[in-house]
């Protein structure tokens, strides 16, 4: 071997030392780095100079500077920390809604317990000003309340949206960094030949920023570079080029965001399909959670206040009058149709509640196409009906839709929401505590001369104003009368102008067949079945008009009066029990100065546990208490999930470091090792010169 191979030997062997020694160093000064991955040397052998038969080593070459990395896992961390930060966004703004629905004091549970408490009051004692004065408050605070918890749902609303607005401008700005980073490692690649693997790792780290944004897939061209995929395949980088996204007001909604993808030729809306990372976290929350909640906090103002009217309006007040509203017509204000900006017609729709038992919660979408309407329920993309013309009855959902004016235009679009303005429509209209209708304008009496047992009571006022019967202040027309001809024969009379008087009635002379029988007075069955056949309805009755004759009465089961055998419904139910006898009168009349009468107010405070929701199912109570529940739930399973998605995020984390992390024991052991490989190269290098220097003292 000649002392010049030997030295060639020798100078490649510290090149390598020297460059295995910065690679260490490299990975001990970056290990801390965010995103770096340990790097490592590789090398190999020179090829051999040919001599004689065999061959002579020409020492080492250093073939390249790899990274140890692992893109399977890689991309493992960054599926994992888009669903992590999107559930960890979900969950934060999911825990104000259930904070301020679950609040004992500031939520709506204790405002309408303490109204219908109010209500009680009322019942308890309807006379009292005072009771009527703590009736109007509360009804006061509902409303307030209502108001606002529908504010501090906007308040969210609006951080969500300003939020979303800031994510698309931080994902526009890391996606052209991404886009930079895929041109410098071109330039690098074709410069020095090599990966350049602190530009990978910096690529790598800027996508990990982009997945706690957005959701992203990745696909890499042969020259390199990196594609990034958003959405349902939108192309957010390709190569060198970045697009961008934009976040807008829906053309329906100026309070709805929509994602825009914006293309280098085109825009797309990809809302429905953006997933992961912070921003899928906000859009899941308010399609999930905010809407539903907003949209359900509206139809309980709705129900409460539709409710309390129609039975409001049952009832009579202190001054003898029929009650008016007590709440804002709440469901006649509530419905919202928002036109789309871009339709090309200009057809005005509009929507009316027309029933608060089928009332969902929900959001719909009506499009018109070549003729066609189609209605949408946008929870869950249901279709409800295709139909040709409007107004048109979605009695299964509640409402109807009505074209007011113009005509459509293919392609037009609504967004009908029938519930969200309802719990910041609602207000109280009474403002006198006189005016609460505590009273049934309706009272039933007995003649005080009755000689059965007879009972006579007031039911439920149904309606004021029949076809054949209506009710004024004071007045009812008509009133009515009911006298026994036996015990098992009844009629109704009209008492209009000449009232029969609370005593007991005199029959015809023809029909006084009495006997006693028992104790008691009883119609002589066979001559009051003759007279009772015999006597035309004027002569019978005295003169007084007849409604209706000839009823049956069981003195077992008693009897519902309205709807009488023929049909006479005045809008209200009396029922009569016991043993009534021949001649006995009861008289049914408006209710004139009934000050302390309570049976319209006690009906009020039934409300509150009447379900008059979810088809006749569930009350204000149980659909305010099933909206916590749900939130609640949600908060508790996103809480679920967040924590195992941040355990199962750490895991993947530590494997990734386990692979491309350095290890710093590792490292001082490679960097003593290389120094010795050093140390033994360079004395070889300074035996080759004292060789070298022999062999020249022997020229000389």
């Amino acid at each position: 071997m000649s002392t010049g191979d030997m030295l060639g030997i020798s100078v490649s062997g510290v090149m390598a030392a020297q460059r295995a020694l910065s690679t260490t160093g490299h990975n001990i000064a970056n290990a801390n780095s965010e995103g770096y991955s340990r790097q490592r040397i590789t090398m190999e052998a020179r090829p051999p100079s040919a001599v004689g038969r065999g061959g002579i080593g020409n020492g080492v070459v250093v073939n390249d500077v790899h990274r140890i990395y692992d893109d399977f896992v890689t991309g493992q961390v960054r599926s994992i920390t888009a669903l992590s930060k999107s559930m960890d966004i979900n969950h934060d703004y999911t825990v104000q809604v259930d904070n301020m629905l679950a609040d004992p004091k500031a939520g709506l549970a204790p405002a309408m317990q303490e109204f219908f408490s109010a209500v009680n009051g009322v019942a308890n004692n309807p006379s009292s000003t005072s009771s009527r004065q703590v009736m109007l408050g509360s009804a006061r605070s509902l409303t307030d309340r209502f108001a606002y918890l529908d504010e501090r749902f906007e308040v969210i609303r609006s951080a969500a949206n300003k939020n979303m607005k800031t994510v698309a401008v931080e994902i526009n700005e890391v996606a052209y960094s991404i886009a930079e980073t895929n041109k410098r490692i071109i330039t690098a690649s074709e410069v020095g030949g090599d990966p350049p693997n602190d530009l990978l790792d910096q690529r790598d780290h800027l996508l990990q920023q982009l997945s706690e944004l957005i959701g992203v897939r990745v696909s890499y061209q042969s020259d390199g570079t990196m594609n990034v995929y958003i959405g349902n395949g939108q192309l957010l980088v390709v190569g060198q080029r970045a697009s961008e996204i934009k976040v807008e007001s829906t053309p329906a909604d100026p309070q709805q965001m929509d994602i825009i993808f914006q293309g280098p030729d085109s825009s797309a809306y990809v809302t429905r399909f953006v997933t992961g990372g912070r921003l899928g976290g906000m859009l899941d929350f308010q399609r999930t959670i905010l809407d539903r909640a907003q949209n359900e906090l509206g139809r309980i103002a709705i129900g409460i206040s539709k409710a309390f009217n129609d039975q409001h309006k049952l009832g009579m007040d202190v001054h003898s009058a029929l009650g008016e509203n007590f709440f804002t017509e709440t469901e006649k204000l509530s419905p919202q149709v928002l036109p789309n900006k871009d339709n090309k017609g200009d057809a005005v729709v509009s929507a009316t509640i027309t029933s608060i038992d089928n009332l969902a919660p929900s959001e719909y979408e009506l499009s018109y196409f070549e003729g066609t309407y189609r209605l949408i329920r946008r929870d869950d993309n249901t279709l409800i009906r295709e139909f040709h013309d409007m107004p048109q009855d979605f009695s299964e959902e509640g409402f109807t839709l009505q074209l007011d004016k113009g005509s459509m235009e293919n392609l037009d679009t609504f967004i009908i929401r029938p519930t969200r303005m309802g719990a910041k429509r609602i207000d109280v209209l009474t403002d006198d505590v006189n005016k609460i209708a505590a009273a049934s304008p309706v009272r039933v009496e007995a003649s005080i001369d009755n000689i059965g047992n007879g009972k006579i009571v007031m039911g439920k006022v149904l309606n004021t104003n029949t076809p054949s019967f209506t009710m004024q202040q004071g007045t009812m027309s008509p009133p009515f009368a009911i006298r026994f001809v036996d015990e098992e024969h009844f009629e109704i009379l009209d008492n209009t102008g000449m009232p029969v008087p609370i005593t007991r009635l005199a029959l015809p002379e023809e029909s006084k067949a009495l006997e006693k029988k028992d104790g008691r007075h009883l119609l002589d069955e066979e001559k009051a079945g003759e007279s009772f056949e015999m006597d035309d309805d004027y002569k019978r009755t005295g003169g007084i008009p007849a409604v209706e004759t000839r009823i049956r009465y069981n003195q077992k089961t008693g009897i519902n009066l309205f709807p009488s055998p023929n049909g006479v419904d005045p809008g209200f139910r009396v029922m009569i029990t016991g043993e009534p006898v021949a001649g006995d009168t009861f008289r049914v009349e408006y209710n004139e100065d009934g000050t302390t009468d309570n049976q319209n107010i006690v009906a009020l405070s039934m409300l509150q546990e009447e379900a008059v929701l979810e088809k006749g199912t569930s009350s204000f109570t149980d659909v305010y208490a099933d909206l916590i529940t749900r939130v609640g739930t949600k908060t508790h399973e996103l809480e679920i999930n967040k924590n195992a998605q941040k355990l199962l995020l750490n895991q993947i984390v530590a494997k990734r470091e386990s692979i491309s992390g350095v290890n710093m024991d590792e490292e001082a052991a490679n960097l003593v090792r290389f120094q010795k490989l050093f140390q033994a190269n360079a004395q070889i290098i300074s035996v080759s010169q004292k060789m070298l220097d022999v062999l020249m003292a022997a020229f000389r």
